[in-house]
């Protein structure tokens, strides 16, 4: 149905991903399961969603009642600025993989670029990636000034993974340019811009709506798809699930992901400053 992109290290990861924030309990155990029988591969998690221990008993019981086990599935989780604060960056991956009830990580992020500790958790990052717990490492919320100082500090590895946030109203093509030529690849939080009015009202966007007998957010995934980049749209109904993976049976034209493009406001939703002061 889609293909898998290729990490800087050779692994192989889904085009398209789930996301699981805010979604919790009953809700997270529903979508999981609705989400990975409908077509999806790959669940994004993290330790301040604080529903890391939910998405474990929730994997349990896809495990349990599909034919899908542990190998058929990419899993990602974070360690967030709280986790960063404390330290021992190694104890950290153990808590997450008691709570996903696994032995290892497909990814495993650094949730943002915490101001005075990033570069010591990202090398600590290291060390727990060559410990072969977790099978790629990554970033969220990088920019170019924050590679450049892993860089500048001789990490021995690079982010596999920077995870920004990407949709028509930002499109983050000069972010996306820098980290592709890195060989970084981009995933998009918030993928579909909240369905933001200006989306759901755009002409262009109602037009390719029509043309091609898909909803907004599939037309918007497919400009993400098409464009390299994983998006991880998140949903907690089982029929908009199947709805947002339902994508790979048509193709946008170069001209119509220009004009996407063209929705660009720079406009971010989640501002850095509220996570993470002096970002």
């Amino acid at each position: 149905m889609n293909s898998n992109r290729v990490l800087s290290n050779g692994v192989e990861i889904p085009c398209i991903g789930m996301g699981t924030w805010p979604l919790n309990h009953k809700n997270l155990m529903e979508a999981v399961l609705s989400g990975i029988k409908c077509g999806y591969r790959a669940i994004d998690g993290a330790r301040d969603y604080n529903n890391e221990r939910c998405l474990g008993i929730s994997l349990q019981t896809v495990y349990q009642k599909t034919e899908f086990k542990r190998s058929d599935l990419f899993i990602t989780s974070k360690i967030g600025n709280g986790q960063q604060i404390k330290g021992i960056i190694t104890r950290q991956i153990d808590e997450t993989l008691r709570n996903i009830k696994t032995d290892y990580l497909d990814l495993w992020l650094m949730h943002w670029p915490y101001p005075g500790y990033y570069i010591e958790t990202w090398q600590q990052m290291e060390k727990v990636y060559l410990s072969g717990k977790v099978r790629a490492i990554g970033v969220c919320n990088f920019r170019e000034r924050h590679l450049k100082t892993l860089t500048e500090a001789h990490v021995s590895t690079l982010p596999m993974i920077n995870q920004i946030e990407i949709h028509p109203l930002r499109t983050a093509k000069e972010e996306i340019a820098y980290f592709t030529s890195q060989s970084v690849l981009v995933e998009a939080y918030t993928p579909l811009g909240l369905m933001d009015k200006r989306l759901i009202e755009s002409e262009t966007l109602k037009l390719l709506s029509k043309r091609y007998n898909k909803t907004i957010p599939q037309i918007i995934l497919r400009w993400h798809i098409q464009q390299g980049i994983i998006p991880l749209p998140k949903s907690g109904s089982s029929i908009r699930l199947k709805e947002n993976i339902d994508i790979f049976d048509f193709s946008l034209t170069n001209d119509e992901i220009l004009k996407i493009d063209c929705l660009n406001e720079n406009h971010k939703l989640y501002p850095e400053s509220k996570y993470c002061p002096g970002y």
